[in-house]
């Protein structure tokens, strides 16, 4: 399981799972529809950042809900395949949620906090992170990233968060800074991490300000499988 750190909150009604894999499909697809159909009633975003935050919002409309499926009731070997053909729809809506996006990144290549503001910045990270289908687009980002961390214009924790995610999951490399983290014998911990004993060095060198034990308080163990 890969760990992104933060969540844009939605207000979500999600129905009690059934225990078909079609209405688990559904949930998801209607948790979409809820989230468009809130913003729907609002008046058209005012700027570039509040269209960044609705985007955001329903980026994470999907994955919220994806995370209130009960599997208990499905039986184990079906798991694997339920959860793929589940999050099919959650990588379609994605797809969407990028193209919108583009479109909106503006000349210098990235959203500056002082121009956007933190939320907006942190919306349009989650898009780009959960691209995984696009590793081009990933990787001009994590670049575009590294430049604005070091003029105070991005938040070092979200270059950390992709920079580990695009390491192990395309260039082969070791993760950095320990943001992405897996179920290990009941305790969730980084994985394939480079000189462990240096993290909380690198951590702070790019101005995250909590410790790699601090990070990994944020995850219950009471729910690592």
């Amino acid at each position: 399981m890969l760990a992104f750190g933060l969540l844009i909150q939605a207000t979500i009604s999600v129905a009690n799972p059934s225990p078909s894999l079609t209405g688990f499909q559904q949930q998801i697809r209607d948790a979409y529809v809820a989230v468009e159909a809130a913003q729907s009633k609002k008046p058209p975003a005012k700027d570039a950042s509040e269209q960044l935050i609705r985007l955001g919002e329903r980026d994470q409309a999907g994955r919220i809900a994806y995370q209130q499926l009960d599997f208990s009731q499905v039986p184990e070997n079906q798991r694997t395949a339920w959860r793929t053909a589940i999050f099919s729809e959650i990588t379609r809506h994605d797809k969407i949620y990028q193209d919108e996006l583009k479109s909106l990144i503006p000349a210098e290549g990235w959203f500056k906090l002082s121009v956007y503001g933190k939320e907006a910045s942190r919306a349009a990270f989650l898009i780009v992170q959960h691209a995984v289908n696009d590793t081009t687009f990933m990787k001009s980002v994590l670049q575009k990233l590294e430049k604005f961390v070091q003029q105070g214009e991005a938040e070092g924790q979200l270059y950390a968060m992709m920079y580990d995610r695009v390491a192990l999951e395309f260039d082969q490399k070791p993760q950095l800074y320990g943001t992405q983290v897996k179920c290990d014998d009941g305790k969730w911990g980084a994985y394939n991490l480079l000189e462990p004993e240096k993290i909380d060095e690198r951590r702070k060198s790019i101005g995250m300000t909590q410790t790699y034990q601090q990070y990994l308080a944020m995850f219950d163990n009471s729910k690592c499988p």
